[in-house]
């Protein structure tokens, strides 16, 4: 339930001009990582421990069929889309434009397959947090209050490498300006 919230402010970034909101869309972006690496690591494990036949994993029952053909796509499209998007902070020259060129269309990708993932488990996932924020059930979940602070150590990590990046974030927000100039140096030359 957290990773919605700002995967819907990511989503209205683009719909509103990506380029308009670049900062937002980048702070938005690094503040997800490790909400999103805790959510890999977390599925990963429930996988995990499901086929190594634990009792507990075995008799909540396996994901439905559809999601579990779906989680390689969406595992993959999530490590290429932030992989690039991190990327794009860092690489020049034509490591940069492979990253540019992975970033976008994996973006459209990702953003049909959580939507999916989102509309299957909303209910499930509304449900359970509402029992672990429940003050009388809160001590009855077990593992609740570690669950608690390690999602606020993501949060706390993400909100950090937002902040840490601000100064920084120009390497975003001038994609698109370097994208055109480098354009137009080459109209220049061929003539």
């Amino acid at each position: 339930m957290l990773l919605l919230v700002p995967i819907l402010l990511e989503l209205a970034t683009i719909v509103l001009g990506v380029h308009a909101f670049m900062s937002l869309h980048v702070f938005v972006g690094l503040l997800l990582i490790p909400l999103v690496l805790l959510k890999l690591g977390s599925t990963g494990w429930r996988f995990a421990r499901y086929y190594t036949r634990s009792r507990a994993y075995v008799a909540h029952g396996p994901p439905q069929l559809a999601m579990r053909s779906l989680a390689p796509l969406l595992v993959l499209a999530t490590v290429i889309l932030f992989g690039s998007g991190v990327a794009m902070g860092i690489l020049h020259g034509h490591a940069l434009q492979i990253a540019r060129r992975l970033h976008g269309p994996t973006s459209v990708i990702w953003l049909v397959l959580i939507g999916i993932h989102v509309l299957v488990y909303l209910k499930r996932a509304l449900a359970g947090s509402l029992e672990e924020l429940g003050s009388a059930t809160r001590r009855e979940v077990r593992g609740a209050s570690r669950r608690g602070y390690t999602l606020a150590a993501a949060l706390i990590v993400g909100l950090a490498a937002g902040v840490a990046t601000v100064p920084a974030q120009h390497r975003w927000v001038d994609l698109r300006h370097h994208h055109h100039d480098r354009h137009d140096d080459r109209r220049v030359a061929q003539r």
